[in-house]
């Protein structure tokens, strides 16, 4: 008899398993494509995020000789120098301007998406994340389950929003284990 009772509670938690993650799987479904355009978009803003973090260097290599900057950047600075090419403060502050913007033009113009997080593996090992809404993380303790698509993932959990929190999905890429290397979460608006 517990024999039994006991072959009966592991099936049904495995069957509630099976049956969250084709829950994850299939509320993540409508939004696959939306979120293969978010992963191209977010490859650009990584470009320009390095562009601008790049003439930051430029910049203080330029104005402060105690600057060190990367072997790599120097011949591009002695060419600057040469040609009196200047980098100003107010282009960083607008390369700064337009990257937070376009990162809250692409999170913002499907209206089923609530939130977005841009990961980035920096060379030093550090994580630089990027989100919009700026002041939200995306949620934490979310069982994920696999996609198709290669390193893709699906969980549900319930989003803040300005109104308090919401079910929403997650899909999400994640990043391999080396420098240089992107991931993306994006959470949209669960189906009633």
């Amino acid at each position: 008899m517990l024999r039994r009772s006991l072959s009966l509670l592991l099936c049904v938690v495995s069957l509630g398993g099976c049956t969250e993650r084709a829950e994850a799987v299939r509320a993540a479904e409508p939004h696959v494509e939306t979120f293969a355009r978010l992963r191209t978009r977010a490859l650009a803003l990584l470009e320009l995020r390095a562009d601008v973090e790049r003439k930051k260097l430029l910049y203080a290599a330029m104005h402060d000789e105690d600057a060190t900057i990367p072997e790599n950047l120097e011949p591009l600075v002695r060419q600057m120098e040469s040609q009196n090419v200047e980098i100003t403060a107010e282009e960083l502050e607008r390369g700064e301007a337009l990257f937070w913007s376009m990162l809250d033009r692409a999170f913002s113009e499907d209206p089923d998406v609530m939130q977005g997080e841009i990961v980035f593996l920096e060379k030093d090992g550090t994580i630089s994340a990027f989100r919009h809404p700026r002041d939200r993380e995306v949620p934490a303790g979310v069982k994920w389950y696999g996609l198709r698509q290669q390193r893709t993932f699906a969980g549900l959990a319930s989003c803040v929003t300005d109104d308090g929190s919401a079910p929403c999905v997650l899909v999400q890429l994640r990043p391999r284990e080396y420098s240089g290397s992107a991931g993306l979460t994006v959470a949209f608006r669960r189906a009633p």
